[in-house]
């Protein structure tokens, strides 16, 4: 089960593009198994409250649709999140507080994950490239317990915690968010992925998934699955939304002050043409 990680294209004023955002998912929907919308790789952090609402607002996804939430109160991330739901969200995708980790004890994730709880399906989001924190296994597992926190995006790259979560906390549905480590997570029991190199390039990584969950594997394509994950993963959302818009696709702009180019450009250009001559993106 692929899903891609949606990018949010603005315009050059700036301005999300809500038009260009729904073209985008119609060019993907015969491709994937679902959306994120407003998660990482949408530049979500960057979008006041009302500009999430709108584009929420503006746009339809079929398939399971997660929308990313998260803030540094629970007041703020209530906020994402009722505006979600009233826009039909299914699944809450909700990235901890960080600012103040050093603060947050068992009994504040608790009281920040159940507060969001009392307004859908929440799940739990493990990112600690942008947060700079290490969401504690414990606390997943105690969480898990919870009827309404039924999975978790985990974008670590570590087995060893997607098979902690496998072994204490069975009843969580496993998506990985790392596009280098796809084998070995489907491996470990990931039932899905939920990456950003899923706007580019869907098939080749549902391929590769489904060759390592029947416990098969072709070397080649993974090692073309993990080259490509990589790169992006080097280049972020500016490598990403260029290589789309060299496809012709609707990306748009990064919002500022991210640049709109990438100096690993050349390394993409090459990349691209390797995965269009093998017919991968899309």
């Amino acid at each position: 089960m692929i899903v891609p990680a949606l990018i949010t294209p603005f315009d050059t004023a700036g301005r999300p593009d809500a038009g260009a955002l729904q073209a985008l998912i119609d060019r993907l929907a015969p491709q994937v198994d679902g959306f994120l919308l407003l998660g990482s790789t949408g530049e979500a952090v960057t979008l006041a409250p009302d500009e999430r609402a709108a584009l929420l607002a503006g746009v339809r996804a079929p398939g399971p649709v997660w929308v990313g939430i998260g803030d540094e109160s629970l007041a703020l991330a209530r906020r994402h999140a009722e505006a979600a739901v009233a826009q039909g969200a299914e699944r809450l995708l909700a990235m901890p507080p960080r600012f103040f980790d050093r603060a947050l004890d068992p009994r504040a994730f608790q009281v920040y994950f159940e507060g969001l709880a009392e307004l859908g399906e929440v799940w739990l989001y493990h990112v600690p490239v942008f947060t700079k924190m290490s969401f504690p296994v414990e606390v997943v597992v105690e969480l898990a317990r919870h009827p309404r926190i039924n999975g978790i995006k985990d974008s670590s790259g570590e087995m060893a915690r997607l098979e902690h979560y496998r072994r204490f906390a069975p009843g969580l549905r496993v998506f990985t968010g790392s596009g280098t480590t796809l084998p070995a997570a489907a491996a470990s029991g990931a039932e899905g992925a939920i990456l950003a190199v899923g706007n580019l390039a869907p098939r080749l990584f549902a391929r590769v998934f489904s060759d390592a969950r029947a416990g098969r594997a072709d070397a080649r394509l993974a090692g073309l699955a993990y080259e490509t994950a990589a790169l992006v993963g080097r280049g972020g959302v500016v490598l990403l939304k260029q290589m789309l818009r060299h496809l012709g696709l609707p990306a748009g702009v990064p919002r500022a002050p991210l640049p709109e180019t990438s100096p690993l450009w050349p390394e993409a250009e090459a990349l691209l043409a390797r995965l269009q001559e093998e017919g991968w993106l899309l």
